[in-house]
C-alpha cells in the first residue's frame, strides 16, 4: 500500500444492533497481504442516500520505513508482519511485546470510558493472523502468557480504589460517594485483555477463534507449557462454546440502536433499518416470529423527582402514593415517603434496601406506565425512545423492573425498561394511527398499570 492513501476500515459483517453493513474488498488487497474481510466498507445495502463509501472512511497516513527486504519461505510466507513471529527457533519476544501493545487497547479512564472509541478493527484482525501463524504449542502458551501478564489488571490502580473505598465508609461520607468509590473499584478490576477479546468476538469468524485460543490455552495448562493465575483467569474469560440448536431461536430483540455516523443526525433511519433487519433475518431464520427491541427509558427518574419535589412544596400533599405504600415507605426510611425518596432518588441510594425495592415495585411500575403512556409533548409520547418506536408501528408492550442495575441505569430509570414489540402486519397501521390521532398502542399489562395509576393518584 502506498504512504499516504486513505485506508478504509470495513465493519465485520455481523448484525451490530441494527445497522448491516455491506463490505466489498479492495482490489489487489488480497496480493498485498491485508486479511480477508478488512476491505472498503459499502453502505450500498442501506439505500441510495448512503451509498457513498466515504461515509465510511477516514484518511490513515502510513508512516515512512527505511526500506527493507526480508525472505521469509515455509509455512509463514505471505504473512507479512505476522511472519516476525514465527521465524526462527522460538517467537522473538520483541516481536510479541510489539503485537500485544499494538492489539489490546489501553483501559479508558473511569470519567470517559462510555466515550472512548473501539480499537481499529484492523488491530484485532492482526492480532488473530499473527496467532496462527504461530505453531501451536510453547510458542502460542508464550504469547498467551504474555497477553496474561502484562495486559491484566492494573493492581495500582485497584489498590488505590480499594482504599478509597475503606476511606468512604470509614468516614461515614455520603451514601452517593460511597457508591462511586465501589463502582470505580469494579471498573478497574477489569483486565485489559478483555476488551481485546470482546473486539474480537465482533469480527467475522472472531468468536471461533476465541474458542481455539481457549483450547489451546487449556492444553498448554496441562502440558505445563503455561501456569499461573494469571492464565487461567484468561480461561474463564473465554466460555466454552456451546452448541445452539438454531430451531429454536423464535425471538430477535434490538438492543441500543444508535447512529455511528454523525452526518446522519436528523435523517430518520430508523423504520429502514428495523424493517431491513427483519428481513434479512427472516431469511436466515424463517422460525422467528417475535421482534421487539429491549429500550431504556431515559428520563423517568428526573421526571419522578420532579413530581416529588412539587408534593414535597406542598405539606401534606399524596397524590402519587397509596396510604398503606406511604407508612410503608417511611417506616423504612423513617422520614415522609416523598421528602425522603427525593433525597434517596438522586444519589440512588434506595437500591441498598431490599426492604425499599421491593416496596417500591409496584408504585414505580404504574408511575412508569403513565410516563410512558400519559405523559404528552405536543400530543406524542413525552420519552424520546418511545416516540421513536411508536411512530416506527410498534406497541408499548412491557415494562421491566430492576432489568438494568448499572448505575446508569439506575439513574435514568430506576434500573426499569421496556419492550416495544413489532407485529409485522400491523406496523403501517399502528404507525399511521399514532401520527394522525396520536393514539399509542400497548398491551394489557402497560394498560392494566395505566388504570392502576389512575386509580390510584390524584395527578
Amino acid at each position: 500500500m502506498l504512504p499516504n492513501q486513505p485506508l478504509c476500515l470495513g465493519a465485520p459483517r455481523k448484525r451490530c444492533g441494527l445497522a448491516l453493513l455491506g463490505r466489498r474488498e479492495e482490489p489487489g488487497a488480497a496480493a498485498r497481504g491485508v486479511p480477508a474481510g478488512c476491505g472498503l466498507a459499502s453502505m450500498s445495502r442501506l439505500g441510495p442516500f448512503l451509498v457513498a463509501p466515504r461515509l465510511l472512511c477516514r484518511s490513515w497516513v502510513l508512516p515512512r520505513r527505511p526500506s527493507r527486504v526480508s525472505i521469509v519461505t515455509g509455512p509463514c510466507a505471505g504473512l507479512g508482519a505476522a511472519a516476525s513471529l514465527c521465524s526462527g527457533p522460538a517467537a522473538p519476544s520483541r516481536a510479541m511485546e510489539e503485537l500485544l501493545s499494538r492489539s489490546v487497547p489501553p483501559l479508558p479512564p473511569y470519567e470517559t470510558r462510555e466515550k472512548a472509541p473501539p480499537p481499529a478493527e484492523l488491530r484485532s484482525a492482526e492480532f488473530m493472523l499473527s496467532y496462527r501463524a504461530l505453531q501451536a504449542g510453547p510458542r502460542r502458551a508464550e504469547l498467551l502468557a504474555r497477553l496474561a501478564r502484562d495486559f491484566g489488571v492494573d493492581h495500582g490502580q485497584v489498590a488505590e480504589f480499594s482504599a478509597k473505598v475503606l476511606q468512604a465508609r470509614e468516614q461515614q461520607r455520603e451514601p452517593g460517594a460511597l457508591l462511586q468509590a465501589e463502582d470505580r473499584l469494579r471498573y478497574y478490576l477489569t483486565p485489559r485483555y478483555r476488551g481485546l477479546f470482546q473486539h474480537l468476538g465482533r469480527l467475522e469468524g472472531g468468536l471461533r477463534f476465541l474458542m481455539e485460543l481457549r483450547g489451546d490455552l487449556v492444553e498448554a495448562l496441562a502440558a505445563r507449557h503455561a501456569e499461573g493465575p494469571h492464565v487461567r483467569a484468561i480461561v474463564k474469560e473465554v466460555p466454552p462454546l456451546e452448541t445452539e440448536d438454531m430451531n429454536k431461536i423464535t425471538t430477535a430483540i434490538f438492543y441500543s440502536i444508535s447512529l455511528t455516523q454523525q452526518g446522519l443526525q436528523g435523517v430518520e433511519l430508523g423504520t429502514h433499518l428495523i424493517k431491513r433487519v427483519v428481513k434479512e433475518l427472516q431469511g436466515e431464520f424463517p422460525q422467528i416470529k417475535v421482534f421487539s427491541s429491549l429500550s431504556p427509558i431515559p428520563g423517568f427518574t428526573k421526571w419522578l423527582i420532579g413530581l416529588l419535589t412539587s408534593q414535597t412544596k406542598e405539606q401534606g400533599e399524596n397524590e402519587l402514593f397509596t396510604d398503606a405504600e406511604c407508612q410503608e415507605i417511611s417506616e423504612i426510611t423513617g422520614d415522609p415517603a416523598a421528602e425522603k425518596l427525593k433525597r434517596l432518588l438522586t444519589n440512588n441510594e434506595w437500591v441498598r434496601s431490599e426492604r425499599l425495592v421491593k416496596a417500591l415495585h409496584s408504585p414505580f411500575m404504574r408511575l412508569c406506565a403513565w410516563y410512558l403512556y400519559g405523559e404528552k409533548h405536543r400530543g406524542y409520547a413525552l420519552n424520546p425512545v418511545a416516540n421513536f418506536h411508536l411512530q416506527n408501528g410498534a406497541v408499548l408492550w412491557r415494562i421491566n423492573w430492576m432489568a438494568d442495575t448499572s448505575p446508569r441505569g439506575i439513574t435514568a430509570s430506576c434500573g426499569m425498561m421496556v419492550n416495544y414489540r413489532y407485529f409485522l402486519e400491523d406496523t403501517a397501521s399502528n404507525s399511521a394511527g399514532y401520527l394522525g390521532t396520536k393514539h399509542i398502542k400497548a398491551s394489557e399489562q402497560v394498560l392494566s398499570l395505566v388504570s392502576q395509576f389512575q386509580q390510584n393518584s390524584k395527578l
